[in-house]
């Protein structure tokens, strides 16, 4: 009986065994947990190195939805044309090189020709430019004429100075008669386009200032009045108009050799008629 009732309690409460104390969904150890979670996996990925970093799937989990959101903010490089079209597009690029808006200045729209502004914007869309960075490089340009203008007048004050100098030296006591009879042959033989060039570092040169000094030389007061502010040397057509002027004004000093301006008239007749007829 004895043997019976050790029986009976052996089958009737068995003790619990190492491959039944799991429970349906348990896993084992946590050690067998992070180790095991790959052997479910193709040989290949069980060796693949980069998952040998992750310890369970959840960290795996956490990193791929991490590397998705990080890859959805980036920009794909366009590998085709139609890809460029769509990228530049997005970027705010105009559909016509011609809906470009560039912001130039009044001040400084004689240095941007509408040829070369065209030929400017069809690069500037071709290579996906949007209308900031478009202005941005007109911005720039600007800049860069405004430095070189800046250092042309700093060149053409410096050689002024020089040139001075120079011709203080050589001229000595002449200089203030010299240089007034210069301006004398500038005002009568020349034009608005003359003066703008002399304006440069043209009118700097020594040699040039020489020449209307000499050719300032022959050019009385009067010639100089007579010709400041006025058309002589316009055309010979507003010189005849003068001409004709003159010659029906009876009361002109022209016509008065006592009056105290006749010889001015004479002097501004003759070269009236130099102008109209040539110098004959």
């Amino acid at each position: 009986m004895a043997e019976e009732t050790m029986t009976t309690e052996s089958t009737d409460n068995p003790q619990p065994t190492e491959q039944n104390s799991e429970s349906v969904l348990g896993s084992g150890s946590v050690g067998d947990n992070q180790s095991d979670w790959k052997s479910s996996l193709p040989q290949d990925l069980q060796d693949e190195p980069t998952l040998q970093n992750f310890n369970d799937v959840e960290s795996l989990a956490k990193t791929v939805v991490h590397q998705q959101k990080v890859l959805g903010n980036r920009i794909p490089i366009p590998k085709t044309d139609e890809e460029k079209v769509e990228l530049y597009s997005k970027l705010g690029r105009p559909e016509d090189p011609s809906k470009y808006e560039v912001n130039v200045p009044d001040t400084h729209s004689s240095y941007f020709n509408p040829t070369s502004l065209n030929n400017f914007k069809e690069v500037a869309h071709k290579i996906g430019l949007n209308n900031e960075q478009v202005n941005a490089l007109v911005d720039y340009q600007i800049s860069e004429i405004d430095g070189q203008k800046g250092i042309q007048e700093a060149a053409i004050a410096a050689g002024k100075d020089e040139v001075e100098q120079k011709l203080k030296q050589e001229w000595g006591y002449d200089y203030d008669k010299n240089l007034k009879a210069a301006m004398r042959a500038i005002s009568v033989y020349g034009d608005n386009d003359l003066n703008e060039l002399l304006n440069t570092e043209v009118g700097n040169h020594p040699a040039l200032v020489k020449l209307f000094a000499r050719l300032g030389a022959e050019v009385t007061e009067d010639m100089a009045q007579n010709t400041t502010n006025n058309t002589l040397a316009v055309s010979p057509l507003d010189a005849q108009t003068e001409i004709d002027r003159i010659m029906k004004d009876s009361n002109h000093p022209y016509f008065k050799p006592s009056h105290k301006d006749h010889g001015a008239a004479v002097e501004q007749m003759r070269q009236l008629y130099e102008k109209r007829y040539g110098n004959k």
